[in-house]
């Protein structure tokens, strides 16, 4: 059946069909089966929100004739087994959910009504009190100065919270490298301001709403601010808010007058979280949540928020415009007490992205489901010397399934890092693309037991500072890590390096980068090597190596570096007997999601390493496969759309080769 079953799969391939028999692997990196627990969903009871409608009341019952109107109110009288439907529309709240479901089949549900566009929002619009500025500047353009607004902000706007009062970094900042960083994000104010639904560009001086001149607040930097949004599509224009968070000071695009747009500012951390921490068993389906003036981490506080919970369905949501943190799943800080139950998440067709630092975020988390997903446009803060930028940032991630998502424009962040303690966790079946980071595409740190990245594709990685970052998997401190069956391509750096790190103790050892696999890839085009191992204590075997440069199979240590092609790396250390250089060439619209590969070289298919024997696609590859992700690489590739998404199961694939 198993041989019947990849025949057709290669027909399909051949006639572009390949998505009919996708079916994404659930195989864990040591054999086992990935643990599902989800249950199908029902209710006891339905309640509804529509804040626009004539008979909405918070003091109703809440029914479909007499809505509540707002979220809020339904997240106070939910109970295990009940859902609330909410109508189309923009609700500026915060949700606090007072309490969690009991069980797979006992979920509580937020979700938006079939067919609506339900958008929550962490911010409020300004119309009123807006007059010229005065009493700030005294430089030489004092006519640029009548182009300048101000509104006093009524503390009553915040509830207790003003982001506009408030630094980025409040509590830890041992991490922060004063002379290797620019400091002035980290000492922004947290708030954010948004002109037609743009965001305008916080200044750090009065006068730089005027004036050309940008300034740093490290005098030890060699890094200058840049604008911020210019990739992301800006306003256009500048804030600056006084010492006190209370007057706010815009030029806006074209020196407009204030009452020619809508102007909205963020009054809230986070849109949704529980206020009591360990919530279970909670649904968030079909909204869209934006506008969150939080802090930059640690704590790890999120636009959305679990609050340190468990099992929780997030699924069909769009989060946007975070200062710092879209979604947070973990333990919310690694120096925070370990006693309550957190992860088993199920993080499934979000849409997320402009985030300050991360995207989803989330320390000492267990059995994560991570699919399906569209990450992109993280880091816009510009604080890689943090170490916490990246699309995805996870710390003692422990079973997590990370299949079927992309993540792509990464700007000075990572496109996912998975931070010390990390076990039998697999990156499958992804793609990751134009991410420009002084750190690498994927980072796997201080990780002593096997984890597993295999059939993605990882392309255009590119440094965001000179001499540093680029790569494409970083190995630093870890051992016994397996990168099979992937695409690397166009890596301005090396595709795969590696780093030991012994004087980090984790676990009571530091890291020593042996017993690392890279087996069966496709690399084609790395900018200086292919595959760099800290040591000899690792092992290569049926790659694939296109557009290479010279001494592009690399050990680090022990002095002196070799520097060595795939003749030497065969013959000194007996690696790649079954590897190739082939002329294969390729390019890759990160937009449209489409590769293009061509060559005529189509090498010799090997046995199926670690049980790897579904493609990216999912088609089964029977006992041997080729090298990289792709079982059709051989049969006239040429061009494809390469989303993963839509092979997930209930979704439409739009899949074909040319």
């Amino acid at each position: 059946m198993r041989t019947r079953m990849a025949l057709l799969a290669w027909a399909l391939c051949l006639a572009g069909l390949d998505h009919l028999l996708a079916a994404p692997s659930s195989q864990m990196p040591d054999g086992s089966q990935f643990r599902f627990w989800e249950a199908p969903l029902q209710f006891s009871r339905t309640y509804y929100v529509d804040g626009a409608a004539a008979r909405a009341d918070d003091n109703g019952p809440g029914s479909k004739e007499r809505p509540f109107r707002t979220i809020y109110k339904a997240g106070q009288v939910l109970q295990p087994s009940e859902r609330v439907v909410i109508a189309g529309g923009v609700y500026r709240e915060s949700i606090h959910p007072a309490r969690g479901g009991t069980g797979p089949d006992k979920m509580i549900s937020y979700e938006a009504a079939p067919g609506a566009r339900v958008i929550v929002k962490g911010s409020v619009v300004l119309k009123d009190g807006w007059e010229q500025s005065q009493g700030w500047y005294t430089g030489p353009s004092q006519s640029a100065s009548g182009k300048i607004w101000q509104v006093k902000l009524d503390g009553a706007l915040f509830g207790g919270y003003n982001p506009f009062g408030m630094v980025n970094v409040i509590h830890d900042r041992y991490w922060i490298n004063y002379k290797a960083v620019n400091m002035s994000p980290f000492f922004r104010r947290r708030g954010m301001v948004f002109v037609d639904g743009k965001p305008l560009e916080q200044v750090e001086m009065y006068r730089e709403l005027i004036e050309e001149t940008r300034h740093s607040l490290s005098a030890y930097s060699d890094v200058k601010p840049e604008p911020l949004f210019e990739e992301l599509g800006g306003a256009k224009g500048k804030w600056w808010v006084e010492h006190n968070g209370l007057t706010l000071h815009v030029r806006l695009p074209g020196d407009d007058r204030p009452e020619q747009h809508e102007i909205e500012i963020t009054t809230k951390e986070q849109v949704f979280a529980p206020t009591s921490r360990y919530l279970g068993y909670i649904r968030v389906k079909g909204i869209t949540f934006a506008h969150a003036g939080n802090g930059f981490p640690v704590p790890q506080r999120g636009l959305v928020s679990t609050n340190r919970g468990h099992h929780w369905i997030i699924e069909d949501n769009t989060m946007e415009w975070a200062n710092a943190v879209a979604l947070d799943v973990g333990n919310e800080d690694w120096n925070a007490s370990r006693d309550g139950r957190y992860g088993y998440h199920v993080i499934r067709n979000n849409t997320i992205r402009y985030a300050g630092i991360e995207g989803i975020a989330g320390p000492l988390t267990q059995d994560l489901l991570v699919e399906g997903n569209l990450v992109e446009w993280v880091g816009w803060q510009n604080t890689q010397r943090m170490f916490e930028s990246s699309g995805i940032k996870f710390h003692g991630a422990r079973g997590m399934l990370f299949r079927n998502n992309v993540i792509r424009h990464m700007r000075n962040a990572s496109a996912i890092w998975l931070d010390v303690y990390n076990f039998n966790c697999r990156l499958t079946a992804s793609v990751f693309t134009d991410v420009v980071s002084h750190d690498t595409a994927i980072h796997i740190e201080g990780s002593h037991e096997q984890n597993q990245i295999d059939n993605n594709i990882i392309w255009d990685v590119r440094r965001s500072e000179p001499g540093r970052g680029g790569s494409g998997i970083f190995i630093q401190g870890t051992d016994r890590l397996i990168i099979a069956q992937n695409l690397l391509g166009k890596i301005e750096n090396n595709c795969v390096t590696s780093d030991a790190v012994a004087d980090r103790l984790i676990l009571g050892r530091g890291g020593t980068a042996r017993e690392n696999r890279v087996m069966n890839n496709l690399f084609i085009g790395c900018g200086k090597a292919a595959i760099e191992f800290a040591n000899e204590h690792n092992r290569s075997d049926g790659n694939v190596y296109a557009g290479m440069p010279e001494g592009y199979l690399r050990i680090a240590n022990p002095p002196p570096q070799q520097w060595l092609d795939l003749p030497a790396w065969r013959e000194f250390h007996g690696w790649d007997r079954h590897g190739a250089v082939a002329a294969w060439s390729g390019s890759f619209d990160a937009a449209a999601l489409r590769l293009t590969l061509t060559g005529t070289d189509v090498p010799a298919k090997l046995p199926i390493f670690n049980g790897i024997d579904v493609d990216f696609f999912g088609v089964p590859t029977g006992g041997t496969r080729m090298a990289g992700p792709f079982e059709a690489l051989g049969t006239g590739f040429r061009e494809k759309h390469v989303d993963p998404r839509p092979l997930l199961p209930g979704r439409t694939a739009e899949g074909g080769a040319r």
